[in-house]
C-alpha cells in the first residue's frame, strides 16, 4: 500500500520537474539574447530534444506553419499520462 503512494508521488514529482524543464525550454527560445551553446542551455535541450523527437515524427513543425507545438503536446501528454498513472496506483493501493 504505501509503495503505491512513494511511486505515484515520484511520478508526481517527475512530471513536474519534466513540464518545467519543457516550459523553460519553450521560454527560451522566445529571448534572442540566450545562447544556444551555453552549456546549461545545451543540457536543457539535450533533455528535452528527446521529449519532443517522437512527438516532432508524428507532427513536425512544417506542418503546423513552422510553429513547434511539441511542447505544448509534450506537456498535455504528460500530465495525462501521470494522472492515469498515478489513479492506477492510488486505486490499486
Amino acid at each position: 500500500m504505501g509503495l503505491n503512494y512513494a511511486i505515484a508521488n515520484l511520478i508526481s514529482v517527475v512530471v513536474y520537474f519534466t513540464t518545467i524543464l519543457i516550459f523553460v525550454d519553450a521560454i527560451l527560445t522566445w529571448i534572442p539574447s540566450v545562447s544556444s551553446y551555453h552549456p546549461a542551455v545545451r543540457l536543457l535541450r539535450s533533455i528535452t530534444a528527446l521529449i519532443y523527437a517522437p512527438i516532432r515524427k508524428i507532427i513536425p513543425p512544417e506542418k503546423t506553419g513552422f510553429i513547434d507545438i511539441s511542447p505544448m503536446i509534450a506537456i498535455l501528454a504528460l500530465q495525462i499520462i501521470g494522472n492515469i498513472l498515478i489513479q492506477i496506483l492510488v486505486t490499486r493501493g
